[in-house]
């Protein structure tokens, strides 16, 4: 029987330096717990209470997809999550605290936790993963190998992973659930992987991305499971709790007031002033080319036509790229599927670190989902140089993706205007592209543990 993909068996017990960088990490997470409270309940500022306050709308029966934080911002998810919120529901003011649910600073409080365990979880599974189906022989550097793969991404992407804990996002839990499905996915534990799979798309609906790796291996199975689970969690616990008539009408709601407009770019003023796609903070590569067609950064209005069009076409053109060049390494056109679990979790990882390029929208936060893919990177620089450092390479791009949040808060408009996090995401598509042609190619599968675990997939 294979190793958990929660064990902590293969890493080393820390040293000096692995304690410091504990204790580091540590300090910091607990350090920035006070400042969050501070934002989110003395400045109001934050995503929190969009989650917060659904969660005590849909409790309470007032319309779900009406209700508004402070800033105004509204809610634009399944209505499961709203459910999955109940025990942090914050009441409209003037309205009474629900007695099942936490009051609003234990809440934020609880929240930033539950999401800084997800993210230290997320990390510590994607490595045990890396080290199984990737194990590299090579000198130790100035960290032990197993905690320099956990501590690497985290450095390198510290700035978004602070801007999504401070604003209370769920990315840390959507990371952790996408890197528990690829991590049973290639176990071969389907129906759990479908489960996980399931549980992120009922969050935020971008996760749906990542169906293309069990469908182009036309692994029927999956998809019956995670449709199966899908309907549990989307349809079966709304019509539950909140009957069949509301159920019915929230979902309406969803499509034709939010999603349908956030998916064309066709959004009403309200949506569009609440996501603000023109925004100097927005990643996505439609939202890029129009802020630079105005010449300004816009908020309150949607994505012109033609650059909808055009991140249509980016992200369709990303999801073909992914697929043709990794026919033969995740995926086969004919016969047996290929049984190496590697190639499928690089393109599993490939695919989540460019949902924030495919997403107008998306914010600094959404960078979070590149987390797998500098693990990766990480590893493949290791097998390269055949010594457990950082390479060159990686910190020179952890700098220039650290000045790249940083630039938002800078007078230089001009530097905004252009969307550095928008290049710096896209720097990653040839090393990562590349290495997805080459295990097609079958160049260094074979030291890929084809166990018999792996092998259940087909």
């Amino acid at each position: 029987m294979s190793r958990s993909i929660f064990a902590f068996d293969a890493i080393a017990h820390p040293g000096r330096r692995e304690w410091f960088v504990i204790a580091l990490v540590g300090g910091l997470t607990l350090l920035f717990l006070p400042m969050v409270v501070w934002k989110v309940v003395g400045l109001g500022q934050g995503d929190t209470q969009v989650f917060f306050r659904a969660g005590w709308a849909v409790w309470t029966g007032y319309p779900l997809y009406q209700i508004a934080d402070h800033h105004g911002w509204t809610y634009h998810y399944p209505p499961t999550f709203a459910l999955f919120m109940g025990p942090f529901a914050n009441p409209l003011a003037g309205q009474p605290q629900p007695a099942w649910a936490m009051p609003f600073a234990a809440a934020v409080v609880i929240w930033y936790l539950i999401n800084a365990a997800c993210l230290m979880l997320a990390l510590h599974v994607w490595a045990n993963l890396l080290e199984r189906y990737r194990p590299v022989k090579a000198q130790p550097g100035f960290l032990q190998g197993a905690w320099a793969l956990r501590v690497g991404p985290l450095l390198a992407l510290l700035p978004f992973l602070g801007d999504g804990l401070a604003r209370g996002q769920p990315t840390p839990v959507l990371l952790l659930l996408v890197v528990l499905f690829l991590a049973l996915y290639v176990e071969g534990r389907i129906a759990a992987a479908a489960f996980a799979f399931a549980l992120a798309v009922t969050i935020k609906l971008f996760p749906l991305l990542l169906a293309v790796l069990p469908f182009m291996r036309r692994d029927w199975k999956f998809m019956v499971y995670a449709a199966g689970w899908g309907v549990v969690l989307l349809v079966g616990l709304p019509l539950i709790f909140l009957g069949p008539a509301t159920t019915f009408d929230l979902y309406r709601v969803m499509f034709e007031q939010h999603l349908a407009g956030i998916v064309s770019g066709s959004m009403s003023p309200q949506i569009a002033a609440q996501v603000s796609p023109g925004a100097n903070s927005s990643i996505g590569v439609g939202a890029v080319a129009a802020r630079i067609a105005a010449g300004t950064a816009f908020y309150s209005t949607p994505l012109p036509h033609w650059a909808s069009l055009l991140q249509f076409l980016f992200n369709a053109a990303a999801v073909v790229t992914v697929v043709v060049l990794g026919r033969g390494g995740f995926w086969a056109w004919r016969g047996a599927q290929p049984a190496a679990g590697y190639p499928l979790l690089v393109a599993g990882a490939v695919l989540f670190a460019a949902i924030p390029l495919m997403i107008s929208f998306a914010g600094p936060q959404y960078v979070t989902s590149a987390v797998p893919l500098i693990g990766v990177l990480i590893i493949e620089a290791w097998r390269r140089v055949r010594e457990e450092i950082v390479s060159y390479g990686l910190v020179a791009w952890s700098v220039i993706a650290w000045l790249s949040m940083i630039a938002l808060d800078m007078p230089w408009n001009w530097l905004k205007l252009i969307g550095p996090m928008t290049w710096t995401l896209l720097l990653l598509a040839p090393t990562s592209l590349s290495l997805i042609a080459q295990l097609s190619r079958g160049y260094g599968v074979a030291t890929d543990p084809v166990t018999a675990a792996s092998s259940r997939l087909n």
